[in-house]
């Protein structure tokens, strides 16, 4: 019987799109590992960077209630407005926080933490896969007796 054509039998095979998507599949499971192969050491660096960067805020934040820095045996302290004191010290290559609940790591992989007095505050110098950050944290500008407006952010 021969074969009557119906109209446009143009298009693809069963067996054209089994391979296309075969092939296209390959593919998308292959990029994920050249992607992962291209991270670079750097990249820690920068992540690490990020860390300081964002603790030196957050420090900012804090100095907003502070009402006295002590340094006191390799470590900085700061007492709030509350008379809640707060401390940073260096053990091996981590930044520790410790309140009155304890103490965690607040930042890793540093080679050295200091502070030092100064006139109108306290300057921290944090030196990290050989960058040094610096910052100058002041002492609240508020009177003794007008504490009462100064409220602590949630």
């Amino acid at each position: 019987m021969p074969r009557i054509p119906v109209g446009n039998e143009r298009g693809f095979t069963l067996l054209e799109t089994v391979v296309t998507m075969f092939i296209f599949f390959s593919v998308v499971a292959v990029v994920p590992f050249l992607l992962q192969a291209t991270n670079t050491p750097s990249s820690e660096l920068s992540r690490n960077e990020q860390e300081i960067h964002t603790w030196l805020q957050e420090m900012t934040k804090e100095a907003k209630y502070a009402r006295e820095y002590a340094i006191e045996l390799n470590r900085l302290v700061i007492t709030d407005i509350d008379g809640v004191e707060r401390s940073y010290r260096q053990t091996d290559d981590q930044l520790i926080r410790s309140g009155r609940s304890g103490g965690h790591a607040v930042l890793r992989n540093i080679e050295n933490f200091g502070a030092e007095l100064v006139s109108d505050g306290v300057v921290i110098t944090v030196l990290a896969d050989g960058k040094r950050y610096e910052k100058t944290l002041r002492h609240t500008l508020a009177p003794e007796e007008e504490d009462i407006w100064i409220t602590k952010e949630p």
